[in-house]
């Protein structure tokens, strides 16, 4: 596989300057593109996805708040829920014929970011994240993709770059989290 060597060494202050048009994902959203974007969004126990086809460039991301949901014929629900964001964006790789177990896919997110004084009370009645973490494992193994890297769990929020055009993603650790890591395909 050819990389871009350019690419390796930008992060997101980077591509930002260049002029790559930057786009904020909400809670419940998803994007399948095939143009050079950089994708952020920002989590605490919601999971995203990041999904990138290195022949084709088309990539997708997602960020969805509950692990599953009443699926109904309106799509722009598909994307609040795991199981609806996983199947939306596998149907999207699937209608351009592409191998899923070739996409790259990366999964952040499902902390637990409770107060500190009400974390060992509702983790044994309401772990959300990590209902979310499972949910995604389970859906992105049983329509075929392949997880690459993964940064899930723990007790902090975490803020998510994607840069579509290439699949590299970087995430911080939130408040006061460590530096920028840069996970490059």
């Amino acid at each position: 596989m050819h990389v871009n060597k350019a690419w390796d060494t930008a992060g997101p202050r980077q591509l930002m300057d260049s002029g790559v048009n930057h786009i904020h994902l909400l809670i419940g959203e998803c994007i399948v593109s095939g143009h050079d974007l950089l994708i952020s969004t920002v989590l605490g126990s919601c999971v995203s996805a990041t999904f990138h086809h290195p022949a084709t460039r088309l990539s997708a991301m997602f960020h969805a708040m509950l692990p599953t949901g009443d699926m109904d014929s309106r799509q722009v629900l598909a994307c609040k829920y795991v199981d609806g964001a996983v199947k939306l964006i596998a149907d999207k790789y699937t209608a351009r014929r592409i191998d899923l177990s070739k996409v790259q896919v990366k999964l952040f997110g499902g902390g637990f970011t409770v107060s500190r004084r009400e974390k060992e009370v509702l983790r044994d009645i309401v772990d959300v994240g990590g209902m979310n973490v499972e949910q995604a494992r389970r859906e992105l193994v049983r329509h075929g993709f392949a997880i690459l890297r993964e940064d899930v769990l723990g007790l902090k929020g975490r803020k998510l770059y994607f840069h579509t055009a290439s699949g590299a993603a970087w995430m911080k650790l939130l408040p006061g989290g460590q530096a920028f890591s840069n996970w490059v395909s």
